[in-house]
């Protein structure tokens, strides 16, 4: 007998794959840190600057993307959401300064902050209430795999 892959499974492995994405996006900046301030001849003050070029954006869309994935539901919110990311990304990869860097950052915080809060919502829709608190946990190492 083989296994048959219902929706929700489908949506689990996408926003495995999300969080995966999302936590490696967010901190492959720090890993990356010294050969950016050389390359773009930032100031440790500079540095710090685009680190919270992130985090400010990130932590104001957590609370906000609540409302926005209830708003316009969670497969726009997480679509819109993952095209942001990923422009903000693509965008990292050909900054030439201080100010690029420091868009395409924050550009990442906006895009990943709503991500979690929608995609916690998204499992609300797509679980039983009898299997969701597994479902959410098995969502929990995803990130933690990013790092190894």
């Amino acid at each position: 007998m083989g296994v048959r892959f219902k929706a929700t499974h489908v949506v689990l492995a996408m926003l495995c794959a999300m969080y995966f994405i999302t936590y490696v996006d967010r901190v492959n900046i720090g890993t990356a840190a010294s050969e950016i301030q050389k390359e773009l001849a930032l100031s440790n003050t500079q540095l710090g600057l685009v680190f919270s070029a992130f985090a400010y954006p990130y932590l104001l869309f957590q609370v906000i993307g609540g409302w926005v994935g209830d708003h316009f539901g969670p497969r726009k919110t997480l679509f819109w959401c993952g095209m942001i990311w990923a422009a903000a990304t693509i965008m990292t990869g050909f900054v030439n300064g201080l100010a690029a860097l420091f868009v395409a950052r924050f550009a990442l915080g906006f895009g990943e902050g709503a991500t979690f809060p929608t995609a916690t919502r998204a499992m609300q829709y797509w679980t039983r209430p009898t299997a969701a608190a597994l479902r959410k946990a098995s969502l929990i190492p995803s990130p933690d795999s990013a790092m190894r």
